[in-house]
């Protein structure tokens, strides 16, 4: 079982994510305290996936988006508007589309 502060794949905290992305968004502080070298290169593979997702969770969010991203960061940012935290986001990608922010897992569909 996945505690609720985590997610798929990623040995990191929700809030330590949101705050990394937030950063790298240009939208706020990074992780405090900062993070050490493992928890590090967790942050940046996890930013360089969701630089992979900007069209699928552009056509996901649709029509909450204000306008259509031209980067990550600028994505993050309408994320972050229409859902307000790291916590909304996942909880509407997972509700109503069956992915989440770095992939579509199996463990999120319905089973067969």
């Amino acid at each position: 079982m996945l505690p609720s502060d985590r997610l798929p794949y990623r040995s990191v905290s929700g809030a330590r994510l949101e705050a990394h992305f937030n950063e790298q968004a240009e939208a706020g502080a990074g992780p405090d305290p900062p993070p050490d070298e493992l928890e590090a290169g967790c942050l940046r593979r996890a930013w360089t996936r969701f630089q992979t997702r900007v069209v699928p969770l552009q056509e996901a969010f649709g029509l909450l988006l204000l306008s259509l991203p031209d980067s990550a960061g600028a994505l993050w940012q309408q994320l972050r508007l229409a859902k307000g935290t790291l916590s909304g986001i996942l909880h509407y990608l997972a509700q109503t589309h069956q992915r989440s922010l770095l992939g579509d897992y199996r463990c999120l569909r319905a089973p067969p």
